[in-house]
């Protein structure tokens, strides 16, 4: 038996192949590039459509066994508006785009930050799709032509099985949904002139969606009897995937923005969730909550420091046949540093949320070299995310263990740090897809192949690596990060 996950993006899609013991039989993917300028940042659907079933294709010819369940995660807050006849309306607007921001404070002054929390679980902010769908109401007639409206998750679904789905964790990003009935919230919809029925029905992640279109079958040369199944939101998914399934634990994703999501005791929608930007969202666990925890800035400022700092390295390097981050870590591995830097570089995560922050370096010399520079960015990463996170504590939550995944997760230096600030065991898995990995687990959860997702999670998640803290650096790092919670507290919100 052999299950997939389908992992949609902003710059590319990926697929997995397992067997239910994790093993990975097949993987392959495809790049794309989202589009936009002056603040806005967008994905263009159809170019999307086209190489998710290129990739589709590809695994339909080249994968060694028939697939018998899939299930796609996908970016979150996005939509695909499309007409009667299936076409699509408008590119899709990404997080980030800066459209939305004055439709969130009348938002917020009509109905009040603590209604739509309560309603949402999610403190309002322009990074979700309603702001979103009001700017498009009316500057455009795109909302008025939709026949339909999806998130890339349930419009896959749609393209291979005609069936309108979508999972609780994707719907919920659209800053639209009731949480806790788990529909629709005409109320808000309203404010967009949109309804309820413009949307894909509400299901749990691993619902049965139907089986593939006999002629989609046909066209892709995959299984005829494949079910598609629901998955999730991709940072969702990767927590599944990565074996979250209690509180003692927590997972913290490593892209081009990092998140951390952590399991609640339940619904909440305090005041204090809002004052600090933490939202309650459904998780995969039937009746289970999470927050989240980010930083906007993770890898993307990473890159920013390789090509900044580092461009004459990078060649030299390159030419030497020696990987970049694999040098960058002799140089800055057990270094210490009076540098310091706020991540803040245009945006800012937890706790709080910004689409026009801006980062801040400080402790420099004319002896600094860049790796000190360097190390102090990855450093400030982490102190971000324990600022949000001591906050987050207060309700309750704290893990014991710390899973890293995503691309920055391959990073020693990375993982034992975050292990010495959060002081904390941190471990890396086998499988570094966390998010196809999740997605295989509600495929076959949805196949009856698994009795529960926590049975799934046990036979095939294992762990890779451990980090343990160590006591000399979490003494020096706790000295440190009194000094960045200082500066941030000077200079977080400085335009």
């Amino acid at each position: 038996m052999a299950y997939a996950g389908l992992d949609v993006g902003t710059s590319g899609c990926k697929i997995a192949v397992y067997d239910l013991d994790g093993k990975l039989l097949y993987q392959a993917a495809r790049r794309y590039r989202e589009e936009g300028s002056n603040g806005r940042r967008e994905l263009n659907a159809d170019t999307v459509t086209r190489h998710v079933l290129d990739l589709l294709t590809q695994t339909g010819r080249d994968c060694p066994v028939p697939i018998d369940a899939m299930a796609v995660a996908s970016l979150g807050e996005s939509v695909v508006c499309v007409d009667e006849n299936g076409h699509v309306l408008a590119p899709s607007m990404l997080t980030g785009d800066c459209r939305g921001i004055p439709e969130t404070e009348e938002l917020v002054a009509r109905m009040g930050r603590q209604r739509i929390m309560e309603i949402t679980g999610l403190p309002p902010n322009e990074l979700y799709s309603l702001p979103k769908f009001i700017w498009l109401s009316r500057h455009t007639d795109v909302v008025r032509r939709a026949r339909n409206i999806f998130f890339f998750e349930d419009y896959v679904g749609w393209l291979l099985t005609g069936k309108r789905r979508v999972s609780y964790s994707s719907a919920c990003r659209s800053m639209a949904f009731d949480i806790r009935k788990k529909q629709w919230s005409a109320e808000l919809l309203a404010l967009a002139g949109m309804t309820p029925e413009q949307f894909s029905t509400p299901v749990e992640a691993g619902t049965v969606i139907g089986c593939l279109l006999p002629e989609k079958a046909a066209e892709l040369g995959l299984n005829p009897a494949m079910k598609i199944v629901a998955g999730g939101h991709d940072q969702s998914c990767a927590a599944l995937g990565s074996g979250l399934y209690d509180r003692r634990g927590c997972e913290t994703s490593m892209g081009t923005c990092e998140f951390m999501l952590l399991m609640l005791p339940g619904p909440i929608s305090t005041p204090y969730m809002i004052e600090n930007d933490f939202p309650c969202i459904p998780y995969m666990l039937p009746d289970t909550y999470l927050t989240s925890l980010e930083v906007t800035t993770c890898g993307i400022l990473k890159n920013w420091g390789r090509e900044t700092l580092f461009s004459y390295r990078d060649a030299e390097w390159a030419k030497a046949g020696e990987p970049f981050y694999g040098k960058l870590e002799e140089r800055i591995a057990g270094l210490k540093t009076e540098v310091l830097a706020l991540p803040q570089f245009g945006s800012a995560g937890n706790p709080d949320l910004s689409m026009d922050a801006r980062g801040t370096l400080t402790g420099l010399t004319i002896h600094t070299k860049p790796e000190e520079i360097y190390l102090a960015l990855v450093e400030g990463m982490s102190f971000q995310l324990y600022l949000a996170f001591e906050r987050l504590r207060t309700l309750g939550v704290d893990p014991e263990t710390i899973v890293a995944t995503g691309g920055g997760a391959a990073s020693d230096t990375t993982l034992q740090i975050r292990a010495n600030v959060f002081n904390r065991r941190v471990v890396r898995l086998e499988n570094a897809e966390s998010g196809t990995m999740g997605c295989m687990l509600l495929a076959a959860l949805g196949d009856g192949a698994y009795p529960t997702l926590e049975a799934g999670i046990r036979r095939a998640v294992r762990v890779q690596k451990t980090f343990l803290p160590n006591p000399d650096d979490v003494a020096y790092y706790a000295r440190k990060y009194g000094k960045y919670k200082l500066l941030y507290q000077l200079m977080h919100d400085f335009q």
